[in-house]
């Protein structure tokens, strides 16, 4: 997803301190930026509460065993690998029925269309 044009920053070099470039204003930037991501994500279909928290816990338990015991840490990410190649499947599916019936498949991940149905691919095509 791109910023619309009303939301460019054309920059004339001319305008700025060679020796202090830092100095030029740019403050409207970073909240032009926040309110473009909030937009896309009110657009993708949200994560359940219970698996972002499971999936962070993951994160942080693969973290830890990374440093502890490596081959442990890369059993289990060979483990989750399968799980996301099976459920992917699934899921890369019975999304494309969904987009069969109107729904895009792009701001559904907080993606452009394009980059999400290359999503859709790469799960299709993952065994």
């Amino acid at each position: 997803m791109r910023l619309a044009r009303r939301d460019s920053y054309p920059l004339s070099w001319e305008d700025v301190d060679r020796n202090a470039p830092y100095l030029y204003d740019t403050r409207q930037i970073p909240d032009d930026w926040a309110r473009h991501i909030d937009d896309v994500e009110a657009r993708a279909v949200p994560v359940p509460d219970v698996l972002v928290a499971l999936l962070d816990q993951v994160e942080q338990e693969l973290d830890r065993l990374a440093g502890d015991a490596p081959l442990a840490a890369l059993r289990a990410i060979s483990r989750l690998e399968h799980v996301i190649a099976e459920a992917g499947d699934a899921a890369a599916y019975g999304s494309e029925a969904d987009a069969r019936s109107g729904t895009l498949i792009g701001p559904g991940l907080g993606l452009p269309e394009h980059e999400g149905r290359r999503r859709l691919l790469r799960y299709s095509l993952r065994r």
